[in-house]
């Protein structure tokens, strides 16, 4: 089948009801068009956008002298003369070891280890202290074997330490999920994937760039890290490590090709829709890739409804590999804990971890066997619920009032920081919302319109929106505005915007001949001074290029639904054979922590 992504009309099963995503910002719903995403990995590009504003590039592979031009320990003047030289001769001699003598005081002696790695970084030489036969405190330096215990125990706490204990960096990615990125990565320095920060996944499918950050490491050793699908570059040294949603968004270079729509038609979509924006629904990703929702899933547990949590996670599913396609086979037919885990084996997954508290339990404490799940993955589940309520509801507002703000809609206090919109905490969260009244209506856009995500601790709109959303969740058994029995799933709640725009965007039409050719550079490419080939304007086909930013928590997926006037579910194309869906974003994992998630998970 076809990996890349036919947007052609809606089909009549479309998944997107389901979760709320009824409505289009352009009131006409006219003037789409039929195209293809991701036909090729270098079609889809996605930048981090950091905290600043900056957007980020991987400009620099090597580790610079800039890196260490605050830092003493770098210094040229810093490590003794006679030691330098001691240690000079002993690498190009053959003596197995030598030793110089150690300050007494710790924090000197530390000192002088961290001068030695930082003027012999690529020497691997093994510092042992000892204590010589006239009782003095020395360190015997050898040329180490990084096959040694003593060796790797050694890089495990090498660090350049500067002012500023965290490395920082800049990953690049091809075709590669950012946990699997990860992994490699800390397989590398031999430290666990936990240890590594990042500020929010991206996608799999596509050429990305974002920040990473671990703690004590020497960057001569990480720049030496290099895969084919995946590198790291501009070192940088900071105090803090990166915290999950520390982002401010992400920059996307999309080539849509096999556009058939003549330019003029093309034209006049994209300029409606960089003016006009889009709503602000959560995308398809967020309930799952599955026939078995999250949504689904969250709504048991908030339900307290443990047993069918449970069989909602173990039930069997279209598109499993064939280890949990087993699994799920045998609890179905046996509900046999132990008997399910086998074909799974060390492997740790959700499954497993459910599998293993059945288990423990004897299946008479599923309650106490969900908890054994990690809990980001636990809450992904209930705030999949509380985003499926925010999609009922503003497809709810937007039919009924339009795309223009009415009285006892809610705005954010002018003032109030980013952060705050994104996560209420504490007894005055709900006081960060004000209600519009006829005075103040010419003041605000619907861009300014926030709609809250249910919980104990937000305010709701004077509106019927309000009596919608507690009449949903009358139908459903649940009510987000008490606090759970279990804390875990107790949801504070947050604020949304209803509508957005893209920033920094621009858009070209570009024609080709060759269906495999390159219509983008990624930022490896560009350092590897690779060119495009020279735009045929007679070419046969035709592909539309756009660039824009979007803050964090925002879906491209909606974005391009918009644009395209398509739906983001399963296509079918013009011979009516059904395509793959289109995915973005936590698309490889039906539990892929998201960026919006890092504020969420603190509500409860």
């Amino acid at each position: 089948m076809d990996d890349s992504t036919i947007i052609t009309a809606k089909s009549a099963d479309d998944k997107e009801n389901l979760f709320g995503i009824t409505e289009f910002f352009d009131a006409t719903g006219s003037g789409g068009f039929d195209g293809k995403l991701k036909t090729r990995i270098s079609d889809f590009l996605v930048n981090e956008v950091d905290l600043a504003g900056n957007i980020l590039h991987l400009t620099e592979l090597r580790v610079t002298p800039e890196l260490f031009k605050d830092d003493p320990v770098a210094d040229d003047s810093s490590l003794d003369p006679e030691i330098k030289e001691k240690i000079k001769a002993f690498l190009a001699g053959s003596e197995k070891s030598i030793q110089i003598p150690a300050p007494l005081d710790k924090d000197a002696r530390r000192m002088l280890h961290q001068q030695i790695e930082a003027h012999f970084p690529k020497d691997r030489l093994l510092r042992d202290p000892k204590v010589a036969a006239d009782g003095s405190r020395v360190i015997e330096i050898s040329k180490g074997d990084s096959k040694s215990h003593q060796m790797r125990r050694q890089d495990q706490t090498r660090n350049r330490r500067s002012v500023n204990d965290y490395i920082h960096f800049n990953l690049f990615k091809d075709n590669t999920d950012t946990a699997e990125a990860v992994s490699l990565i800390g397989g590398f320095l031999r430290v666990p994937p936990k240890c590594i920060q990042f500020a929010g996944t991206k996608d799999k499918r596509a050429k990305t760039v974002q920040k990473i950050s671990i703690k004590h490491r020497d960057p001569h050793r990480l720049a030496q890290f290099s895969r084919p699908s995946v590198r790291i570059g501009n070192f940088s040294f900071e105090k803090e490590p990166l915290q999950l949603g520390s982002l401010s968004g992400n920059h996307f270079q999309l080539a849509m090709r096999g556009i058939t729509e003549t330019c003029e038609n093309v034209e006049r979509a994209v300029q409606r829709f960089a003016l006009g924006g889009f709503i602000n629904y959560f995308g398809l990703q967020r309930f799952g890739t599955t026939e078995v929702s999250t949504m689904a899933v969250g709504k048991a547990l908030l339900k307290s409804d443990w047993t069918a949590a449970v069989e909602l996670i173990m039930r069997p599913r279209d598109g499993d590999n064939e280890v949990l396609a087993k699994c799920r086979k045998i609890w179905a037919e046996t509900k046999d804990a132990e008997k399910a885990l086998r074909p799974i084996g060390r492997r740790h997954c959700i499954e497993a971890d459910l599998l293993q508290g059945l288990l423990k339990s004897h299946e008479k404490d599923p309650f106490g066997a969900i908890q054994r799940i990690a809990r980001n993955s636990r809450m992904i589940y209930v705030h999949s619920y509380q985003s499926y309520l925010w999609n009922l509801a503003v497809s709810y507002r937007i039919k009924t009032f339009g795309r223009k703000p009415v009285v006892g809609d809610l705005v954010i206090k002018p003032g109030t920081s980013d952060s705050a919109k994104r996560q209420k905490k504490g007894p005055e969260s709900a006081e960060e919302v004000v209600s519009l009244t006829e005075n103040c209506l010419d003041q605000f856009s619907i861009y300014d319109v926030v709609l809250p995500l249910p919980g104990f601790d937000v305010k709701f709109p004077d509106t019927p929106v309000t009596q919608f959303i507690l009449d949903q969740m009358t139908i459903d058994g649940i009510d987000l505005r008490e606090k759970h029995k279990v804390k875990d799933y107790s949801l504070s709640g947050s604020y949304r915007n209803i509508a957005t725009k893209p920033s920094n965007f621009s858009w070209e039409i570009k024609k080709f001949d060759n269906p495999e050719q390159d219509l983008l550079l990624s930022d490896l490419d560009v350092l590897n001074k690779r060119q495009l080939p020279p735009i045929s304007e007679s070419g046969s086909q035709m592909a539309l290029i756009i660039n824009f930013t979007l803050p964090s928590s925002v879906y491209a997926t909606m974005a391009i639904r918009e644009l395209t006037k398509r739906s983001s579910d399963q296509r079918f194309g013009a011979d009516g054979a059904t395509k793959t869906a289109w995915k973005t974003e936590a698309d490889e994992s039906e539990v892929c922590l998201e960026e919006d998630d890092a504020a969420a998970l603190d509500q409860a």
